[in-house]
C-alpha cells in the first residue's frame, strides 16, 4: 500500500511539473507571437499593395512612369501628388455614389 502511495504522489509531482512547463512554454510563445507583430502587419500591408497593383496594371504602369520622371523633374513630383489626391477624390465620390446592395 505504501509503494502504491508513493507512485501516486510521485505521478502528482510529474504533473505538476508538466503543467508549470506547458504554461511557461505557453508564455515563451505568446512573448514571441506578440514580438511578430508588427512585421506581420507590414507584411500584410505590403501583400495588400501587392495585390492591388495586380488587379490595376494600367494604373501601377501610370505611376511608375510619372515616378521615372519625377525624380528627374521636381515639378512634376508636385503635379503627381496633385493627379493622386484627385484620382483618391474621384475614387472616394464614385465609391459613395454608389447604390448599396
Amino acid at each position: 500500500m505504501n509503494r502504491s502511495g508513493n507512485g501516486l504522489i510521485e505521478i502528482a509531482r510529474r504533473r505538476e511539473r508538466l503543467i508549470a512547463r506547458a504554461g511557461a512554454q505557453r508564455a515563451a510563445i505568446a512573448g514571441t507571437f506578440h514580438e511578430l507583430e508588427e512585421p506581420a502587419a507590414i507584411a500584410d500591408r505590403a501583400l495588400g499593395v501587392a495585390r492591388f497593383m495586380r488587379a490595376h496594371p494600367l494604373l501601377t504602369a501610370a505611376v511608375f512612369a510619372v515616378a521615372a520622371v519625377a525624380l528627374r523633374r521636381p515639378r512634376v513630383l508636385s503635379l503627381a501628388g496633385r493627379a493622386v489626391a484627385v484620382w483618391r477624390l474621384w475614387r472616394t465620390i464614385s465609391e459613395r455614389s454608389r447604390p448599396s446592395a
